[in-house]
């Protein structure tokens, strides 16, 4: 019967406790479900993660479904040593430097891929971000493994950055739990940042996860849901509801990957009335939606962009003229470019931070309301 089934498959998931004694036991078991499409979830120096065996289509399948990641949101890889990496990537002098001198560590390189992998791991320009821990146990996992496996963290998106085995079970459906095969508990991991990306396939070296930046005369706000950056984002629109038609009104927003820019831009687009499904403009990279007969909404995602000209491409001149909305994700890689258009413009600049597991450090300025 279908629910016998379910039930079954519920229970050939596994927690096993790790200890000084039964590590070797632990690579054994984790090599063995590798080998079979299963998913196993693992500790890092960051937090837990789950791995699968990126090389299977089916394996990563099974990841992708776990995550409910789009196939546009490319998957990363760990490694046990440099050699590994260099097997399924193609390694430039910058990318060389910082696995020579800064790995292994909480780090993510971007690099261009050999198409070596599974369907999802790397992105639609043929890059992979690839993780090479600095935790013994998941290095020993891989070695024995041979190949590298899925490197991404086992919780949901805004839900707890997972540091304990119960930050994912509490946190996942049940049928995410089924998909589940092996969990390795170390117990209460640090609870340090996730991995810095870097992506080195550029001339030099771009941080992808955005660093520190400095807003003078900032409001500052902690939300711990996602009902406080909605409303936040009410707030926001509040003060400057006044303008809308009236006014070039753009939003830049700042932080690293998961920090909830996209769940801020839907709340914002959400109450100023659009009844259209807002999604994340990652592989599109600018979704557009009417607000009125004189007035448009332009929801873009600056991650993709290599360079910040690429913005030509989506007709500046037309999309920077009053009273048009205009909300930017990964601001910092467009910014400077789009300077000159936004001189009598409404302007809004958020940086979104992690604090803890579910709380964001949201700072917030807004300038040109008098002009």
């Amino acid at each position: 019967m279908p629910g016998d089934n379910k039930i079954s498959e519920s229970l050939v998931m596994e927690i096993i406790q790790l200890t000084a004694q039964n590590k070797f036991q632990i690579i054994q078991k984790a090599v063995a479900v590798l080998q079979n499409q299963g998913l196993v979830v693992y500790p890092t120096e960051t937090c837990y993660g789950v791995g699968v065996n990126s090389t299977d289509p089916g394996a990563v399948e099974k990841v992708l479904q776990y995550k409910s990641k789009r196939m546009d949101k490319a998957l990363s890889i760990a490694v046990s040593t440099k050699e590994m990496a260099e097997q399924y990537a193609i390694f430039n002098e910058t990318a060389h430097n910082i696995f020579d001198n800064y790995l292994p560590g909480p780090i993510t390189v971007v690099v261009q891929g050999r198409n070596k992998v599974a369907p999802g791991v790397q992105s639609l320009a043929g890059t992979i971000g690839i993780r090479w821990p600095d935790y013994p146990l998941i290095l020993e996992i891989i070695q024995a493994f041979g190949k590298p496996i899925t490197a991404t963290s086992a919780n949901m998106s805004y839900k707890k950055t997972p540091y304990s085995v119960a930050d994912i079970l509490d946190n996942i459906s049940e049928r995410q739990r089924d998909l589940l095969s092996l969990i390795i508990d170390a117990g209460d991991l640090p609870k340090r940042k996730t991995s810095t990306v870097i992506d080195t396939t550029l001339e030099g070296i771009h941080i992808l996860r955005e660093g520190d930046i400095t807003f003078k005369d900032c409001k500052v706000i902690i939300s711990n849901s996602e009902n406080e950056t909605e409303q936040l984002a009410k707030q926001i629109l509040q003060e400057v509801r006044l303008l809308l038609s009236k006014k070039l009104i753009v939003i830049e927003l700042y932080g690293d990957l998961g920090a909830g820019k996209t769940y801020f831009s839907k709340f914002f687009i959400r109450h100023l009335g659009i009844q259209a499904m807002v999604v994340s403009p990652t592989f599109t990279l600018c979704n557009e939606y009417e607000l009125n007969a004189g007035t448009k909404i332009y929801h873009i995602d600056a991650y993709r962009m290599y360079q910040p000209e690429e913005v030509d491409d989506l007709a500046p001149e037309r999309m920077f003229a009053g009273p048009n909305i205009v909300l930017i994700e990964w601001a910092n890689k467009v910014s400077k470019y789009i300077a000159p258009y936004l001189n009598h413009a409404v302007l809004i600049k958020l940086k979104l931070e992690h604090l803890g597991p579910t709380s964001r450090k949201i700072q917030y300025t807004i300038s040109g309301i008098e002009q």
